[in-house]
């Protein structure tokens, strides 16, 4: 059996590649019978003549029984195959607009898919800088009443799931941290770098060695006291230390401390965003042991066999076990389980997806409009397509032939295709990620992109292929060629209209987003970004704390709150030139990661005992200098701005927004009420001395608004102990000028260094660029679904172009009877619009129909608008119509051209 299939495998194999040596093998024997039965003629008495015609009569027909032998090869396919695409080059080259178009338009359509499937695939199902990442998740918290809310651990949640699971191998705990990475005596000076505080438990998770060195031991992270270690990235090591080999061991200064490098982390190593360039050891107080804020990233390596859902409960009914043993905890909170994978990449999920939809319903289009073109060639084709059937060509033949047509046209649609899947796939790796995600840079590779547009090529020539190869035979076939006409022209009617319905859901999606766009740019903010440079300035914590203690039971930090060194900062910077005005805040006022939160205590009122009274009577609070809303150009509804006079020795003072003035002193005039910031020891009541419009915390809006107080920097006490006692070292400054903003970067690091070369300012970019960088994807998603959307119009516009063409050409006979009969031009123009608003209008409905099923799928993008807003809708009918309509107008104009002597003279 192995042996005849062997034999098999060689005899096909040499049928492929020496036809022409086997060829004249059958040449030679097919002579050889010849010459045998010629003799035998001779010898029978026959003359020479009449021998070769009776031994050919003998044989038959050589030419005919040579297929047959070739037949008998089984391979006959691929020299037909090969036949057909000579002669489907040969149309190409003879028709090189109709190539044009229908390369370019499938070019665009197979480009865009293969680029965002190759990024789609390799972020689902690509490598990651960590072993079996797969099994690897973080551990997110929530409360009962508030599903959505996105919270991390605390330190007693890490230690009861560390101590009690039975789904996990290893588990680990994390916390930001942004530390000064001080000057050394070479060149480089003190700058802001970002990392985290690990245990050592972290490294055993992950699973990643170092580079070089080692990572952390477990008794250099003990309760309250960590040792003066440290490792780093691949990127600082090669960035600030120019790769130097004998890094480990040597000593850096971060935020004043020496400590030794023990390890460097390989290249492409994240954890637990694109940001982190150093790894310090984590230790717990004895406060955090007992209580903590939610937050610290606890990542989990699940046991080989353990599910996600299995994992999910055990630690969920540990953290309800765990909430129930603690000291005033009335909230109800549940665990979740987030993959790794996920969490790196899921800010991208959506864009992908909405990119995704827009680009299938491009190459759609793009498979419909050659379609439609291919079908308006038919007619100049079928003389062909008879005589190949009258030659005894078999219907398969036919559909073969057209098919492999099909298949070149796709084939050099996805050649120029590459070049477009190539820039696509740059253009998303250009994203930036937003706090917490991970560039997708470098993570779609070459091989996919030309894997994928081969599979869309070949599926792009089935889809719009098929139909004109299968109409094209029938065609062929059908002696009634008005029935064929009407064939062609519904096919082709249906596919135009397919066009200008898909092309209608591209235009209202974009027309939607890009509504919603504006509308955010445009929104009133309650301050002006243009004109000001904004950077962070911070004095670590441990400079200014005294001790560890508590406030109303819970975990707190007694300091003295640096307003000295900070003050000093403040005034450099407003003599610098060029300077309009300067203010700080403790937080961004606007997209803070975490804004502080206070309760507050209303003078006149009862005191909020309750868990649900202080919920009520919490409100955001920001300390900032004087002069704060003059800076940011925040309009004041009531009272006055901070000023110069506003200091430590006079009375505290205020000023809040429009929201809280209404929740706390509805219907009353707020100027000269008090409260008090029930967030430390030594506070003292605040006069109300100004209410302003509500300024965006976020500054793309949720549509909620929050009641915000804003206290003087200066009036705080000597000794705080409470909560957020570290905003009291850190400032994000406001810098307005008349001239450009950035021009003043170097000039600010410059004044900041000469007060404080150990702590160097952050974060430095005009508030412009903030709103770039908060903009961004929307920015994308809407240009690239725009460009998308152009495209569907376009070829919508092409396929009804090519239709009424086509239909022009096949009436002309008719037209000029009209003419004849006295039909005047206004007369030919409604003949020939009739059909294009019949087309438009089935288009329409369907899309419109589509339209509204499908744009819910972007609500969760919109902002300001609605899935189903009508201004949009009707804006874009209009347009596609005024666009379908001109895209006749050619085909039109001929029609009203047409001599009636030269038509009637046609058959």
């Amino acid at each position: 059996m192995a042996a005849r299939f062997i034999h098999i495998v060689r005899q096909r194999l040499r049928s492929l590649f020496q036809r022409e040596r086997l060829d004249d093998q059958l040449d030679q024997e097919l002579r050889f019978h010849l010459e045998q039965l010629e003799r035998e003629n001779l010898e029978a008495g026959m003359n020479p003549v009449q021998a070769r015609v009776a031994a050919r009569r003998a044989l038959g027909n050589l030419a005919v029984f040579k297929e047959e032998c070739r037949d008998e090869r089984r391979v006959s396919w691929y020299y037909e195959f090969c036949q057909d695409v000579r002669y489907g080059v040969r149309m190409m080259r003879k028709h090189p607009g109709f190539t044009a178009i229908a390369a370019v338009s499938l070019a665009l359509g197979i480009g865009a898919n293969a680029a965002i499937l190759n990024v789609g695939a390799a972020l689902v199902f690509g490598e990651l800088p960590v072993p079996d990442a797969e099994r690897l998740v973080l551990i997110r918290t929530n409360p009962a009443a508030n599903p959505l809310q996105n919270s991390q651990a605390s330190v007693p949640d890490y230690i009861a799931w560390n101590e009690h699971n039975r789904t996990f191998e290893a588990m680990g705990a994390s916390l930001s941290s942004q530390q000064d990475l001080g000057g050394d005596d070479i060149s480089a000076v003190a700058e802001r770098i970002a990392g985290q505080a690990a245990t050592p438990s972290l490294f055993d998770t992950l699973k990643v060695p170092p580079q070089f060195g080692r990572v952390f031991r477990n008794d250099e992270a003990q309760i309250g006291k960590s040792a003066p270690v440290i490792i780093i990235s691949d990127r600082l090591w090669r960035r600030r230390f120019a790769g130097d080999s004998g890094i480990v061991g040597k000593q850096i200064r971060l935020n004043g401390r020496n400590l030794e490098v023990i390890g460097v982390m390989p290249p492409g190593f994240h954890y637990p965003n694109g940001e982190a360039d150093f790894w310090v050891p984590l230790t717990f107080t004895p406060f955090q042991m007992q209580a903590s804020a939610r937050l610290f990233t606890v990542a989990g390596r699940l046991k080989p066999g353990s599910t996600l859902e299995q994992a999910e409960s055990d630690v969920d009914s540990i953290l309800a076990e765990t909430e129930r043993g603690l000291p005033g905890q009335h909230i109800e909170w549940h665990a979740r389980l987030v993959q790794l994978r996920n969490s790196w990449f899921g800010w991208i999920a959506q864009p992908l997806l909405t990119l995704e939809g827009a680009v299938i319903l491009v190459l759609l289009i793009a498979c419909a409009n050659v379609s439609t073109l291919l079908l308006a060639r038919l007619p100049a084709r079928q003389p062909e397509v008879t005589v190949r059937l009258i030659m005894g060509a078999s219907r398969s033949r036919i559909v073969r032939q057209f098919m492999t047509e099909s298949l070149l046209l796709s084939l050099t649609g996805g050649a120029l295709g590459i070049f477009v899947a190539w820039w696509g796939v740059r253009s998303l790796e250009s994203l930036r990620p937003p706090p917490g995600g991970i560039s997708i840079s470098g993570i779609a590779g070459e091989s996919g992109v030309l894997g994928l547009v081969l599979v869309l090529s070949i599926a792009s020539s089935l889809i719009f292929g098929l139909i004109p190869a299968l109409v094209a035979f029938s065609s062929g076939t059908d002696p009634r060629q008005a029935t064929a006409h009407r064939r062609r022209g519904r096919l082709s009617g249906i596919l135009v209209s397919t066009q200008v319905g898909l092309a209608l859901v591209l235009l209202i999606s974009s027309g939607l987003l890009l509504n919603s766009f504006v509308r955010l740019i445009f929104d009133d903010r309650g301050f002006q970004p243009a004109g000001m440079l904004t950077f962070d300035y911070r004095i670590p914590v441990q400079e200014y704390v005294q001790n560890y203690g508590s406030y109303r039971g819970m975990p707190a930090m007694t300091i003295t709150p640096p307003t000295q060194g900070m003050q000093r900062v403040y005034e450099r910077l407003k003599a610098l030139p060029g300077v309009d005005s300067v203010a700080g805040s403790s937080a961004p006022p606007v997209n803070g990661i975490v804004p502080p939160l206070a309760t507050l205590i209303i003078e006149g009122k009862t005191v909020p005992e309750t868990p649900a009274e202080r919920a009520a009577a919490n409100a955001y609070y920001f300390l900032v200098t004087d002069n704060f809303f003059g800076t940011m150009k925040a309009q004041l509804l009531r009272g006055r701005d901070f000023e110069t006079r506003d200091t430590r020795s006079s009375p505290w003072v205020a000023v809040i927004n429009e929201t809280m003035a209404n929740r706390f002193w509805p219907g009353e005039d707020p100027i000269g009420k008090r409260f008090t910031v029930d967030a430390a020891f030594g506070e003292q009541p605040r006069e109300v001395i100004g209410v302003v419009r509500d300024v965006a915390l976020q500054y793309i809006r949720n549509g909620t608004s929050q009641a915000v107080a804003y206290t003087l920097y200066l009036q705080q006490p000597e000794k705080y102990e409470g909560f957020n006692t570290g905003a009291f070292g850190q400032m994000t400054f406001f810098i307005r000028s008349e001239q450009n903003p950035s021009r003043l970067a170097s000039a600010v690091r410059r004044a900041v260094a000469e007060i404080d070369p150990d702590h160097p300012v952050a974060n430095i970019r005009t508030m412009d660029e903030f709103v770039s960088s908060v903009m961004r994807t929307r920015r994308y998603d809407v240009s690239a679904l725009g460009v998308f959307a152009l495209m569907a119009t376009v070829l919508a516009a092409v396929g009804v172009y090519g239709v009424i063409s086509s239909s022009v050409s096949q009436r002309t006979r008719e037209i000029g009877i009209h003419m004849a009969m006295g039909a005047g031009a206004r007369d030919i123009v409604r003949l020939v619009g009739a059909r294009v608003l019949r087309l438009v209008a089935m288009g329409l409905l369907f899309g419109l129909l589509a339209s509204l099923l499908l744009t819910r799928l972007l609500e969760s993008q919109l902002w300001g608008v609605t899935p189903t807003d009508p201004p949009t809708f009707a804006a874009v009918i209009v347009l596609l119509t005024g666009v379908s309509l001109a895209a006749c107008f050619i085909p039109a104009r001929r029609a009203m051209r047409v001599d009636p002597a030269e038509a009637l003279r046609m058959d």
